[in-house]
């Protein structure tokens, strides 16, 4: 899989100057390269089918390598979907989303991160979401960049206290389309059924 594009929303304090974020962006850029299909590829290739592929599968493949990485997954404090804790750093932990809900869940995916930087529980976090070319073959739904990136300027105007945050959005995509390789399983939760 492949990053399309990166939105730094807010970063306060130089926070992407950090040796922390530094760690973050390798982790999650590996985490993201580290997604294939079908298994045993190099590559994260789709098939092309409207609303035919799942997303769960893809989730678990970034998840399971940040576990790797040390990341703590679905954390109870706010049930993010992973959380990093810097090992010998006073930064507070940093989070992220991946979306396989809808575009209200994306919202509220972006928000609960605002709030828990409020609140000083974390000092950043990231929501990967898919690009509109991928949301295209994915669940009827999905959260995507098209429909989020018109809120991109609300956020950019939180003003928080902490002393160095930073809050962006990463988009991701396949790297091709076949007719070749399997669709990807849906789950059976909410509309992946219909």
């Amino acid at each position: 899989m492949k990053i399309v594009s990166r939105e730094d929303l807010l970063d306060v304090g130089n926070y992407t100057s950090t040796e922390e974020f530094a760690t973050i962006t390798e982790h999650l850029d590996e985490a993201i390269r580290a997604i294939v299909h079908p298994p045993g590829s190099d590559r994260f290739i789709l098939k092309p089918v409207k609303n035919g592929n799942g997303v769960k599968p893809i989730k678990e493949g970034f998840t399971e390598y940040l576990e790797y990485e040390g990341w703590e997954l679905e954390t109870r404090a706010r049930r993010f979907d992973a959380l990093y804790r810097f090992p010998g750093s006073d930064m507070l932990p940093f989070a992220v989303e991946w979306e396989t809900g809808n575009i209200s869940s994306s919202h509220r995916a972006m928000n609960r991160i605002a709030l828990a930087i409020l609140e000083e529980d974390i000092s950043g976090g990231i929501l990967v979401l898919p690009s509109y070319d991928l949301y295209w073959n994915l669940t009827d739904r999905i959260g995507n960049d098209r429909e989020l990136r018109p809120y991109y300027k609300l956020w950019k105007e939180f003003e928080f206290e902490a002393p160095a945050h930073y809050l962006g959005v990463v988009v991701v995509e396949y790297d091709e389309l076949s007719d070749d390789v399997p669709l990807l399983a849906k789950g059976t939760d909410g509309r992946a059924l219909i």
